[in-house]
């Protein structure tokens, strides 16, 4: 077979592999998936003290007398409170993505000696800090911004009362943009934790995304497939019951639920990670970088 080619084999193999490295690892991506919440935590609460002291500060009566005069503002200036909006969400998502290119640093070591430690993840932020900075803006402009924009505006264009057939067709063509951009941009931390700059990062990314579009794309769609059949109970009891209350105490609506916590817990112990690790392991193959060849118990995926 040419190493080229990328047959269900391939992928197979990329996420067994994978799945294996972050079992093996699961305590050391627990404890930094832990810090790296903790850090948030604090960011957030530190950011949060302003808002709360205005709050605290001022009396009921003022937000009595400012709150009419700020909905009729915001009514009448849509586009203003979007960008508001914006300023907002993008160093929010660039914050949570700076600790997720922090747990692709983590991945690297392990992808390349099979092992690693939680302290790595401290250490890949504390050093590489700017630039996932930079890298989480970049992703987020790419990946969320448009849609809030396209979405924002058609609800304002259409008085803020979408129907439902645009809600739908505005739906699958997010789904489909996101799955795009996302296959297109998933070199992009496995190239910056091994040393490429946020520009050189993206344009190897595409690079790898376009000319190895099957061994990309197939590990994109390989995971999303996995997260569906993962939580596929849930799902099809949605849709078979929807959110009717009356059916919150039976039995099998109990036993969804107690799965898809088990499976939430196992997502953030086991997929996740393994997520991670699949897409460094297979930016390595790609550009010949160092791959761990070490003892490999079966572990099955079913």
């Amino acid at each position: 077979m040419n190493d080229n080619e990328t047959t269900f084999n391939t992928i197979f193999k990329d996420l067994k592999t994978s799945l294996r490295l972050a079992k093996n690892n699961l305590l050391s991506y627990f404890l930094a998936e832990l810090g790296m919440a903790l850090i948030l935590g604090v960011i957030f609460a530190v950011v949060s003290i302003p808002i709360i002291s205005l709050v605290v500060l001022t009396g009921p009566h003022d937000w009595a007398t400012m709150g009419p005069i700020m909905m009729e503002w915001a009514q009448n200036n849509p586009w203003a409170i979007g960008g508001v909006g914006l300023m907002f969400l993008i160093p929010i998502a660039s914050l949570f993505l700076i600790v997720v290119g922090s747990i692709f640093g983590m991945s690297k070591e392990v992808v390349e000696t099979g092992e690693t430690k939680a302290e790595s993840a401290f250490s890949w932020l504390r050093h590489n800090f700017l630039t996932f900075a930079g890298t989480g803006v970049m992703l987020t402009l790419v990946i969320i911004v448009p849609q809030v924009i396209v979405g924002g505006a058609i609800s304002i264009a259409m008085n803020y009362q979408v129907p439902v057939l645009v809600s739908q067709i505005l739906s699958v063509a997010s789904f489909v943009y996101t799955f795009i951009t996302v296959a297109l941009c998933a070199m992009v931390f496995p190239a910056v934790v091994n040393g490429k700059g946020v520009q050189e990062a993206f344009k190897e990314s595409f690079t790898l995304a376009t000319k190895r579009f099957d061994r990309v794309f197939g590990l994109i769609t390989a995971i999303f497939v996995f997260f569906v059949l993962l939580f596929s109970p849930a799902i099809v009891w949605r849709l078979l019951v929807g959110s009717n209350p009356a059916m919150a105490l039976n039995p099998a609506s109990i036993a969804v639920r107690i799965y898809s916590g088990i499976a939430g817990i196992l997502t953030l112990l086991l997929i996740l990670p393994m997520t991670i690790i699949s897409f460094v392991k297979v930016y390595h193959d790609l550009t010949g970088g160092e791959v761990f060849e070490g003892a490999k118990p079966d572990i099955p995926m079913v």
